[in-house]
């Protein structure tokens, strides 16, 4: 019956990695809301693109957290709904900066493309490390099979290629096979 219990009951390393998650996803809501409640209302437009920001910088640094991590599947999702969030809160602040009044339609379209192209910059290098994670894996592949391989002896590759062995040619045929006209 213990062994059943041990089985069902996942390691405390994968626990850790929760409650670190949980505790990094509660302080990230507290810098937020703090950010919004600290500014006076009419300046709650700053502090949404703020937010927008630092969402994007907790998403790199969720990013740069997986290479610390055996297993960082807790890190690339951290990565990548902070990615989302910033992006998504910069793209409807942009986007509704006329109804604050903060903007005008012209520079509403501007915050839109630059908003836009960091976004569609951010996309291309995100396909391009996946592409080179596909393509280091698939060359991994050839490798890992010939390190499984067992070694061959120092003596039989020394004898292989040992310059005093000679070499061995094949006995002449009893009959020689006849000859075409």
């Amino acid at each position: 019956m213990a062994a059943k219990d041990s089985a069902n009951r996942s390691p405390p390393a994968a626990w850790g990695a929760w409650v670190l998650a949980a505790l990094f996803l509660v302080i990230a809501a507290l810098v937020f809301a703090a950010l919004y409640y600290a500014l006076p209302a009419s300046h709650h437009y700053d502090a949404l693109l703020a937010i927008g920001v630092i969402a994007l910088f907790f998403s790199l640094g969720s990013y740069l957290a997986e290479a610390a991590s055996r297993e960082p599947t807790i890190q690339r999702s951290l990565a990548w709904g902070f990615f989302g969030m910033g992006f998504a809160v910069l793209l409807a602040t942009v986007a509704l900066g006329p109804s604050y009044g903060t903007l005008t339609t012209v520079w509403t379209l501007v915050g839109l493309v630059i908003v836009l192209a960091a976004l569609f910059v951010s996309v291309g290098l995100i396909m391009w490390r996946v592409r080179s994670v596909a393509r280091t894996a698939a060359r991994e592949a050839p490798r890992e099979a010939w390190r499984r391989e067992p070694t061959p002896s120092a003596f039989s590759y020394a004898t292989a290629t040992s310059p005093s062995v000679p070499a061995v040619t094949p006995p002449p045929p009893e009959n020689p096979p006849p000859r075409s006209p």
